[in-house]
């Protein structure tokens, strides 16, 4: 894994920092189209994943592993 000295950033610092550098890169229109592109991806990505996680679960078993994992994550 590759280590970096600045991984301390915040997510506002991260999503900052990364549109200066495509913006600097691949000027505004191009940023712009690299964000809308990214967001479809994104949704499609999270769609086809999520019918392949819950599927043949009811909402009751989803929320009992929701909360399981919450349980256990802060014990």
């Amino acid at each position: 894994m590759l280590s970096n000295e600045k991984v301390n950033y915040t997510d506002k610092e991260i999503i900052e920092k990364g549109s200066k550098a495509l913006i600097k890169e691949l000027g505004y229109s191009g940023f712009l189209r690299f964000i809308r592109y990214s967001e479809e991806l994104g949704k499609e990505d999270y769609l086809n994943l999520e019918k392949e996680v819950f599927k043949d679960k009811s909402v009751e078993e989803i929320y009992e592993s929701a909360e399981t994992y919450w349980e256990d994550k802060n014990s």
